[in-house]
């Protein structure tokens, strides 16, 4: 069975409906969807009720922050495989048969993840190859998982224990990075971008993304870079340096 996660936080009615109605749908049917009411108001219990499916699991104990709420879904799900997923996106219909059946294929791999198709204020195809082995090592680094098209082996993966609620999927992979990870060169998720979203500000997630990256090295290898040359090793951050990175990756490939 695969288990789906979803924390609404300010979620919008119309978002939400359309994301769930494309769980659904899926070509899968095994699976079950928990959702835990992390800062909705009294509607979003109704409507899950109204639902009127025993696959769809709803909690509300207060708000826990995204990496709480998600460690919560995560302690109680059931499934052997496991998806994180957005309030606001709309999944490709046959996502969850493409993934299980390629997991059910593969025991090596651990995690697998797809494309994403942006729609809303920006419109564009998120296509890209990496390989197996280029995945973990570049976690070191920056996240190239697309945490809302992942899924998962449960029992090869710890908590969602983040310290950093910005950056949680982040600390969630790289804690992970000696796992194997594939991407399967497909759009699994219609990925919503809209105003609220893109005029965030940044700075917060930057700089937990570098303490990550000062984490990683620290952990590892035993060695403590700086915040700055930290954001300067993230290839998302303005202040990327592509060749500190190679002289950083070089130093690190000697020590292992």
């Amino acid at each position: 069975m695969i288990s789906i996660l979803l924390s609404c936080y300010n979620s919008q009615f119309d978002y939400l409906a359309q994301q769930i109605n494309s769980i659904i749908e899926q070509t899968e049917q095994n699976w079950e969807l928990l959702i835990y009411n992390d800062g909705c108001s009294e509607w979003l219990g109704k409507f899950i009720n109204s639902l009127n499916s025993d696959k769809i699991k709803y909690f509300d104990e207060g708000h826990k922050g995204y990496t709480g709420a998600y460690n919560y879904l995560l302690e109680r799900a059931d499934g052997e495989y496991v998806c994180f997923c957005d309030h606001d996106d709309i999944w490709c219909q046959d996502k969850l048969q493409i993934q299980k059946e390629y997991m059910d294929q593969h025991p090596e791999v651990d995690c697998v993840f797809g494309w994403l198709h942006w729609f809303g204020e920006r419109e564009k195809v998120e296509s890209f190859q990496i390989s197996d082995r280029e995945i973990s090592r570049e976690l070191l680094f920056w996240q190239p998982i697309k945490t809302p098209s992942a899924m998962f082996r449960k029992a090869r993966f710890g908590t969602q224990d983040s310290p950093y609620d910005s950056a949680a999927d982040y600390w969630f992979w790289s804690k992970h990075m000696d796992r194997h990870y594939h991407l399967i060169e497909k759009v699994m998720v219609n990925y919503r971008r809209h105003e609220v979203e893109m005029t965030k500000d940044k700075t917060t997630f930057r700089e937990q993304t570098a303490r990550i990256i000062q984490h990683n090295l620290a952990s590892r290898y035993g060695k403590v870079l700086t915040l700055e040359s930290c954001k300067a090793l993230d290839r998302y951050s303005k202040t990327y340096d592509p060749d500190l990175k190679k002289i950083v990756q070089e130093r690190l490939e000697g020590l292992e």
